[in-house]
């Protein structure tokens, strides 16, 4: 739905007064030039409709806050404000209100969702590059979250669960450790060079006093990869929009990059599963699925109870053909008309221009209309003919002694 359609009718409820018009017209403007911006773009017109009055009557002198327009529009008020510091990063925001009623931008701001995501790449990459000048110069702070835009720099206390968490992850480290240790231990002494050379996955441990297997490395590994725990900053590292935390374009791996190999729609072979299961499950299946017998009684028994239902689906279906037909039909005709009326028009044009060339004078037209129709008793035609003249014009003596009469009865009169 367009915002637009609300604008009119949301403005008559804000005590406007006289200028209720020239806000509604600034607040139409407002809401195209969010649609250019992309604000308007899976947002509630509700929202997109009260941010440009409330911005519109605060350009034209009013004082109106959030709470005036979401009571009338009964949208929520951190809605209004995003919209409105939305609205303020843009190049329309720094327009005077007579500029923006005059002016047009040419360029379009970038889709807020687009902005966001921007910021939260960039503070990723440089918490990941340890880059502590820009990370604290408040450069990428979202200007558009106000106060809250220097909240992610804030260190959040570790929560009992975290902590319990921290706590298994080192007992497992620790164990494994202590394996590897004891693994290398265990070994004989005359056999480390040869066993050296078919375990080359192993590796030295950090301390250098045993080795671990190729899978408790790669385990740890894995663990030490995650990008929170790569990095000294005290920052919260940003999380995707599925909560795991953001991986930039860059760092995507070849197995990600490739493209799904997974059918998008597959079926199922049943008689080939039912023949992989074992045969203790046999009694089971039979239990559960039903045969073609089965099946086709069903079938009888639902067409006969719901018998009602089908024929009345049945009769819907019949009329919506009826009526589509009806309706080709019905183009058709129409159709076949306007084609015929331009013949009509195409044929009668040359004969219009002939005739407006033989246009016949007044009293031509007025005695053929007269000649077509029956002799009427209660018109004189002597007098009719009086009043042209020889050029088909009217004529004036009629009037002259119509006014003589007149003079001549009131001089008698007097």
């Amino acid at each position: 739905i367009d915002p637009a359609l609300y604008v009119y009718r949301f403005a008559a409820h804000l005590d406007l007064d006289e200028k209720a018009n020239a806000v509604a017209l600034t607040a139409l403007r407002l809401v195209a030039r969010m649609k250019r911006d992309w604000i308007v773009a899976g947002r509630r017109p509700a929202g997109i409709c009260a941010a440009a009055l409330l911005i519109a009557a605060r350009a034209h002198g009013f004082t109106r806050k959030n709470q005036d327009v979401t009571k009338i529009l009964r949208v929520c008020g951190l809605t209004v404000s995003t919209r409105v510091k939305e609205f303020e990063q843009t190049p329309s925001a720094r327009m005077t209100l007579e500029q923006f009623g005059t002016m047009e931008v040419e360029s379009e701001a970038d889709p807020p969702v687009f902005t966001r995501n921007r910021f939260r790449e960039a503070r990723a990459k440089a918490i990941q590059e340890n880059n502590h000048t820009l990370l604290e110069s408040g450069a990428l702070d979202d200007p558009r979250a106000g106060k809250r835009g220097k909240k992610w720099r804030e260190v959040k206390p570790a929560s009992d669960k975290d902590k319990e968490f921290d706590e298994l992850y080192e007992s497992l480290e620790q164990e494994m450790r202590q394996d590897a240790d004891e693994a290398s231990a265990s070994a004989p002494a005359e056999g480390t060079a040869g066993e050296g050379e078919e375990k080359q996955g192993d590796i030295e441990d950090d301390d250098g006093g045993g080795k671990m297997s190729g899978e408790t490395s790669q385990a740890l590994q894995v663990r030490d990869a995650s990008p929170a725990t790569t990095t000294s900053y005290p920052a919260h590292y940003p999380s995707g929009n599925n909560g795991r935390p953001l991986i930039l374009p860059g760092q995507a791996t070849a197995e990600e990059m490739q493209q799904s190999t997974q059918l998008a729609e597959e079926k199922l072979n049943l008689e080939e599963w039912k023949e992989s299961m074992p045969d203790s499950m046999e009694k089971e299946f039979d239990d559960i699925f039903c045969g073609e017998e089965e099946c086709k009684q069903k079938e009888a028994l639902f067409n006969s109870l719901n018998k009602d239902y089908l024929v009345q689906q049945e009769r819907k279906e019949s009329d919506r053909a009826n009526a589509e037909a009806a309706s080709k039909d019905r183009e058709v005709d129409e159709a076949a008309q306007v084609e015929g009326r331009a013949r009509y028009l195409s044929k009668n044009r040359g004969r219009k221009k002939k005739s407006e060339m033989d246009e016949p004078t007044t009293e031509e037209a007025l005695l053929a209309a007269v000649s077509t129709r029956k002799i009427s008793r209660k018109i004189n035609y002597d007098a009719m003919s009086a009043i042209f003249d020889d050029s088909g014009g009217f004529s004036t003596d009629v009037v002259n002694d119509v006014g003589d009469d007149q003079a001549g009865m009131e001089a008698e009169f007097i």
